[in-house]
């Protein structure tokens, strides 16, 4: 696990795992130059985004969201900034 982001607007996992996967769009991710391929897993409540050089999961708990994200070696010094944006991003949609 690289991250665990509390909930600030859902008040429950399903309720925060339908808003991440509203605001996960194939507009939303083109807007960072990368291509991806977005699954969502209703039953466990979870998103993954593959790409090239990366691999972003996300699995919604009852009140908050754990976010694990592997990098290509020459991503990894981007690490902390990438989390810092995701982090952002679930805090205001979550």
């Amino acid at each position: 696990m690289s991250l665990k982001v509390n909930y600030n607007k859902a008040s429950s996992q399903e309720e925060a795992y339908n808003l991440g996967k509203a605001a996960v769009t194939p507009e939303y991710v083109a807007k960072f130059n990368v291509k991806a391929d977005v699954a969502t897993d209703d039953g466990n409540f979870s998103m993954l985004a593959k790409g090239k050089g990366f691999e972003l999961k996300l699995k919604f708990e009852d009140s908050y969201c754990l976010v694990d994200l592997d990098l290509s070696f020459m991503l990894k010094p981007l690490k902390g900034k990438i989390l810092e944006t995701i982090e952002g991003k679930i805090k205001k949609t979550v």
